[in-house]
């Protein structure tokens, strides 16, 4: 059971502004509103577009849903159980928000064929093109506001969710002009054509609408199998270590994966056999303030292995690093 303070203590996240929580919070406020009213109005008014615009609604709120258990649970620091933290809920809650589109898109596809093939007539109305307008400026309004929390708090998931409702904007406006062209066909009698229009409207709500789960579920995949970073990131880190090679004997292999906001980067390195452990440290805080400066989410990790002495002789040392410091 949940505890009274433990509820009290997670309404009072939900309602700070200064919260990845707050974000979700009213992410799941909007859907609410524009899936229950979208709804209603394509059922009233018989509509294929509006309704399955209000479906697409509706699995925002459960994607609004998970995201803001994922936030919850994402946001807590590792521990004793799990060591690298618990941003895999983002990659699975995302998984599961393409998975629902998916499942829609077929009801949708069989409610389009049965549209077209037994086209109905009723009369044109402007209450859904009203709607559909007040619910493009909510949707443009709510995706500025997740990609702002997005851009501060270094979440992959409310940059998939801001993502997510951008394109449901560009949507929206889209079912705005469909309705207009289809109330001016059924109020000239092409009531088929009119249909027919719905129709194929209604399937390309889906195929957009998909666009933007699928590449991010690939990634949340990828990110699910530890999969290293993207290239560009990876050769960002290694420019870092290229700054510090008259620093280091040799530069011998770099780990990289992502888990949500987390950065995991490991990097080892060959080291003079008799360098001080104070002289290690500032060469590992020097790389690790460069990756953070590059990756805020970062979480590096630099091992250190002794050099096997081959570089000193009798004449001298051939070490790099210690060449370096007696140039300098």
């Amino acid at each position: 059971m949940i505890s009274r303070a433990q509820l009290l203590q997670t309404l009072r996240q939900l309602l700070q502004r200064d919260t990845p929580q707050h974000a979700s919070f009213l992410s799941l406020i909007a859907c609410t509103l524009l899936a229950l009213t979208t709804i209603g109005i394509g059922v009233l008014e018989d509509s294929l577009i509006v309704t399955t615009n209000g479906y697409i609604a509706l699995i925002d709120i459960s994607t609004s849903l998970l995201f803001l258990a994922a936030v919850q649970q994402s946001m807590r620091r590792p521990d004793l159980t799990f060591n690298y933290g618990y941003g895999k809920y983002e990659s699975l809650a995302i998984l599961l928000s393409a998975n629902l589109l998916i499942a829609l898109s077929i009801y949708t596809l069989s409610q389009a064929v049965l549209l077209v093939q037994q086209p109905e007539a009723h009369e044109a109305s402007l209450i859904p093109i009203i709607w559909s307008t007040a619910s493009l400026f909510i949707m443009r309004w709510t995706g500025r506001m997740l990609r702002r929390y997005a851009n501060r708090f270094h979440m992959p998931m409310l940059k998939y969710d801001a993502e997510l409702w951008r394109t449901d904007s560009w949507m929206e406006l889209g079912v705005v002009c469909s309705l207009v062209a289809s109330a001016a066909l059924q109020i000239a009698g092409y009531y088929a054509i009119g249909a027919t229009l719905d129709a194929l409207v209604s399937v390309a709500l889906i195929v957009v609408a998909l666009k933007v789960p699928l590449t991010h579920g690939r990634e949340a995949f990828r990110q699910l199998l530890d999969r290293t970073l993207p290239d560009e990131m990876q050769y960002e880190i290694l420019g870092v270590i290229a700054e510090n090679h008259d620093r280091m004997c040799e530069f011998k292999s770099v780990h990289t994966r992502q888990s949500g906001k987390d950065i995991f980067i490991e990097i080892d390195l060959v080291m003079p056999y008799d360098y001080r452990l104070e002289e290690l440290y500032k060469l590992e805080s020097t790389i690790l303030a460069s990756l953070h400066g590059s990756f805020p989410t970062a979480i590096p990790r630099v091992y250190v292995t002794p050099c096997d002495r081959s570089c000193d002789h009798a004449t001298g040392t051939t070490c790099p690093v210690k060449r370096a410091a007696f140039n300098a």
